[in-house]
């Protein structure tokens, strides 16, 4: 391969966007826990790729949890929901 070429390859490889990261790479990215990583993939609030051994963050999935939105998911409440009362008072 030419030099010219090798520069070309690298500019291109440089342009292409990152769409997963390590879990070292995410907890830099979020300033979490690799625990509280792990916790938000069984939650299935991040998406965690397995290749082979390795597991990998995508990109996306953390841009989702980090970045505002309009409408905020409710949080469900641990626990026994609460009983409900129909019943009015009687002025």
């Amino acid at each position: 391969m030419q030099t010219a070429d090798i520069a070309t390859l690298a500019r291109t490889i440089d342009a292409v966007p990152t769409i997963t990261v390590t879990f070292p790479t995410a907890k830099k990215i979020t300033g979490l826990g690799s625990t509280s990583l792990w916790k938000l993939g069984k939650e299935k609030r991040i998406e965690i790729v397995h290749v082979g051994r390795r597991a990998l963050i995508t990109v996306r999935s953390l841009e989702k949890l980090l970045l505002p939105t309009t409408d905020a998911p409710q949080l469900r409440r641990r626990g026994r929901p609460r009983k409900i009362s129909n019943t009015t008072v009687a002025p």
